[in-house]
């Protein structure tokens, strides 16, 4: 028998008449101590719930206005745009890339979107590979001359090992524009930016370019990711507007790893490594996936608990590889914001007029 979608309707009350918000003071000392301890010009802290906005602090000379750089944290904001075109069978998860990139042959062309954004797909380790940076082409160009003259790394396969790279997020980037109707950063944003009310998000973030980098050169504000987070914690829905199906967001956060062998993760990722389609997961003790979380470089970390509704973003911008000193930070704060709101009474201080919630079995 078919499992049936449930759908809840919250019809939720003017801020007015709720008790107290929740300000994860604790939580938010560790953030400031992180800042101050790095030499910051500052900071933002967001948190949020499918009901709205818990919290949002910020340090220093960072505004609500204020737009980073995310390195990494752009690869759930692309992971989103992915997900969405295999949705509308624009793409086919398990396809072969040849099929929409003839240039890709042999066992490269064998390459799927599902591979390629799970970093399973035969490259890995390639961040600072000068294709990926290379601000005179487009992003067609530089695909193109992956397909000709960038073989797997060596000893690599496809969808033979775990391997944290670029490469391959930026020929998924291109199937993408191939199959979707066009340019990938004004597609994302008239597919997924508008329609959540996003105006900041943009493939910029490392200077102009029409090279994306779909792993790497995204920037924004907070609360335009804090949009985006709210959609995904709310399985797909946000702004009154359904950005992808519930089926869809459980793929985003679905293990793609499995037994395969680790080549190459960054120093920071927490064993056993676990990653889905732009994020890393921490599957809860039945293997439903539970935290996700998308790190980037400069210490940006946005994060989503699917068992809780539950999200938020951590936003700062320091030098490359600051994000070793901050994640285990970020990791203890997010437990303090955990348990604060376990304990019960968090009132969001912007809450959602209408929050649909469905289980991820709806279609």
């Amino acid at each position: 028998m078919p499992r049936v979608p449930l759908w809840i309707l919250l019809v939720l009350a003017s801020p007015a008449v709720h008790a107290a918000e929740c300000r994860f003071d604790d939580a938010h000392a560790r953030f400031a101590a992180l800042v101050a301890s790095e030499g910051l010009p500052g900071g933002g802290m967001l948190v949020g719930t499918t009901q709205g906005v818990l919290a949002e602090r910020y340090l220093g000379s960072y505004t609500p206005q204020t737009v980073i750089a995310l390195a990494s944290a752009s690869k759930l904001a692309s992971a989103v745009r992915i997900a969405q075109v295999i949705e509308r069978g624009e793409a086919g998860l398990d396809t072969p890339v040849s099929t929409y990139l003839p240039a890709f042959t042999g066992e490269k062309g064998t390459m799927t979107l599902r591979r390629m954004f799970s970093h399973t797909a035969g490259y890995g380790g390639d961040e600072s590979a000068p294709v990926l940076g290379d601000d005179t082409i487009t992003l067609a160009e530089a695909v193109q001359r992956i397909a000709c003259c960038r073989p797997f790394e060596a000893g690599y396969t496809m969808g033979g090992q775990f391997a944290y790279g670029g490469i391959s997020m930026h020929v998924a980037g291109r199937v993408a524009e191939v199959v979707g109707g066009g340019d990938w950063e004004q597609r994302w944003r008239s597919e997924v930016g508008t329609p959540l009310g996003i105006t900041t998000i943009d493939w910029q973030g490392l200077g102009p370019t029409a090279n994306y980098r779909i792993s790497g050169s995204g920037q924004s504000s907070l609360p335009d990711y804090g949009r985006l987070l709210h959609m995904l914690a709310n399985r797909g829905r946000g702004d009154g507007v359904r950005v992808l199906k519930p089926a869809s967001v459980r793929l985003i956060v679905e293990d793609q790893v499995g037994d395969r062998p680790i080549a190459y993760a960054p120093n920071n990722a927490v064993a056993p490594i676990r990653y889905g389609l732009g994020n890393w997961i921490a599957p809860g003790p039945q293997g439903e996936p539970t935290f996700s979380h998308s790190l980037g470089a400069f210490g940006f970390f946005p994060w989503f608990d699917t068992s809780r509704g539950l999200y938020g973003a951590f936003m700062i911008r320091g030098g490359a590889g600051i994000n070793d000193q901050a994640f285990p930070v970020y990791l203890q704060m997010v437990a303090d914001i955990t348990a604060r709101f376990d304990a019960g009474g968090c009132t969001p201080i912007t809450p959602t007029d209408e929050v649909f919630v469905e289980t991820f079995d709806a279609g």
